[in-house]
């Protein structure tokens, strides 16, 4: 009975593998390319900059927009509803080839692929500036610019090129809401819908095997990553300097031309997609079907959201503040004990990466199970409260804020950390001392984890309690009978919301790194 049972998990299995293989495989030469591209102008003049900026920033934006925000997007542009299918009427015949072209693997790959890519690209580029610059004149020796850009500096970074790859590997595996949404019954999504309210040893064992053998990839690159960081006694922490490389003009307008067809893929199209089927209106007369498009129509829907779905983007907005602020305070102690504590870190680093691949649905039916306990005021708090939620919710967005104050604490000398832990006390010290010296770390953390939390659907919908709807889960819901003007009018403050958060994070990150003076 046991092996007939795990026999049913062979075909979710093979289409798990089909979907990660599209996506790393697309993912990695759009990726690596578009890191290609980004070095090439940032090392340009202040044109090529700006364009490297902005670049930047759109793939900081593409991969801050949850998965969810994505499918709704491409849903509205190519779906079996999208602007693209209904404008050309005769695709929406029965029996033609274009009909129905945007599902099943096609769409779930290519929206994985593309959310990949910008993942690949941002940790590639990150990679590539992180070479010294001793490195880079010395290889300048024996290569031009560009044959050391693939000779030498890729290599270097392959580490943090394996990283994207394996994230984009794993959100494929684990991430449910995609494949839901085109029916891709992949691992994650069968135990969404069968074994959710009745799970199995063996299926959430089946359920996890390939995530967490993700995050022992993702571990052993990082220690293969820390092991392998090249010093120079000359310029020990130098990394590229931007106008250290000149390109050639050609290679220049080759790296602009492919970061412009990257962000048009990546975020000008889906974005378009939106905007579109705001003001988009369809009528049927006699067997024709006529579409149009009316500027008029788009404001008016657009505006008229944020009554229509007040509910939603309040509750929405809530859950991110309240998720984000318990994961910043767990994630800013568990940093500290860390930087305080270097034997514990390592394992820290451990629990921390492996909480964050569990699959939404295991975590969701795990916090549901604890709030099933015959425990006086467990029964309350699962029916009339947002405390499982955010717990639930917490498992993934803590991981997102340890992370970054980790990296946080790196920037904070040693002789500063031991001359206050002789004044302060340990809870004095993070209240006092360590909230002053990361004080724009802990506001990031903050925004990253609440960002996570709020479009964490996957963990989000086993938990939810009666009576609360989230842009997530009304948008899931919706998408499910065709993408119409509804969504795209709810997604759009959403994803203007997003805009301003990313700005945020690329204003502390990059745009103060690069000015473009």
């Amino acid at each position: 009975m046991r092996f007939g049972r795990l026999l049913n998990w062979v075909s979710p299995l093979l289409l798990t593998v089909q979907l990660m293989a599209v996506s790393v495989s697309i993912a990695a030469v759009l990726g690596i390319a578009g890191a290609w591209a980004g070095s090439i102008l940032l090392s340009g003049r202040r044109a090529s900059r700006v364009v490297a900026v902005l670049f930047a920033a759109c793939m900081l934006f593409a991969v801050a927009l949850p998965l969810v925000m994505h499918a709704g997007a491409w849903e509205s542009t190519a779906g079996k509803f999208g602007w693209l299918m209904l404008t050309q009427t005769g695709a929406r015949a029965e029996g033609t080839s274009r009909y129905g072209v945007f599902s099943g693997l096609v769409a779930a790959g290519w929206i994985h692929a593309l959310f990949g890519t910008a993942i690949v690209t941002l940790t590639t580029w990150y990679g590539v500036q992180r070479t010294p610059a001793a490195i880079v004149q010395q290889s300048r020796l024996d290569h031009g610019p560009l044959s050391a850009w693939w000779r030498v500096r890729l290599p270097i970074a392959m580490p943090w090129v394996l990283l994207g790859l394996l994230i984009t590997g794993l959100l494929a595996a684990s991430e449910m809401t995609v494949a839901d949404l085109y029916g891709f019954r992949t691992i994650a999504d069968e135990f969404y819908l069968f074994y959710a309210a009745t799970p199995t040893i063996s299926s959430v064992l089946v359920t996890c095997a390939i995530p967490l053998a993700a995050a022992a990839l993702i571990l052993a690159v990082a220690v293969s990553a820390k092991r392998k960081t090249i010093t120079s006694q000359f310029d020990q922490e130098s990394p590229t300097h931007v106008d250290e490389d000149r390109y050639s003009k050609m290679a220049t307008v080759l790296a602009g031309l492919l970061a412009c067809v990257l962000m048009i893929c990546i975020v000008a199209v889906p974005i378009f997609g939106l905007v579109i089927k705001l003001g988009h209106e369809v009528t049927v007369v006699g067997e024709n079907v006529q579409a149009s498009w009316s500027p008029q129509l788009a404001f008016s829907r657009m505006f008229s959201a944020p009554s229509e779905f007040a509910v939603e983007y309040q509750w929405t907005a809530m859950i991110g503040l309240l998720a984000g602020g318990l994961s910043l305070i767990f994630g800013a102690l568990l940093a500290m004990v860390g930087r305080s504590k270097p034997r514990i870190e390592p394992w820290l680093d451990v629990l921390t990466v492996v909480a964050f691949v569990i699959p939404g649905p295991v975590v969701g039916l795990v916090v549901v199970r604890l709030f099933q306990l015959d425990v006086p005021g467990f029964d309350q708090l699962y029916q009339q409260t947002l405390v499982p939620l955010l717990l639930a919710l917490s498992v993934r967005s803590i991981p997102v804020a340890y992370w970054i104050l980790r990296a946080a604490y790196r920037g904070v000398p040693d002789s500063l950390l031991e001359a206050s832990r002789l004044d302060t006390g340990f809870f004095r010290r993070f209240l006092v001392v360590d909230r002053r010296l990361l004080s724009r770390s802990w506001i990031a953390a903050w925004l990253a984890a609440g960002v996570v939390a709020s479009g964490d659907l996957p963990v989000t919908l086993p938990v939810i309690p009666p009576g609360v709807s989230t842009v997530g889960t009304r948008l899931f819901g919706l998408l499910h009978s065709g993408a119409r003007y509804q969504e795209a009018a709810l997604s759009v403050w959403y994803v203007l919301a997003i805009v301003v958060i990313s700005s945020y994070f690329f204003r502390q990150s990059i745009g103060r790194r690069y000015k473009l003076e």
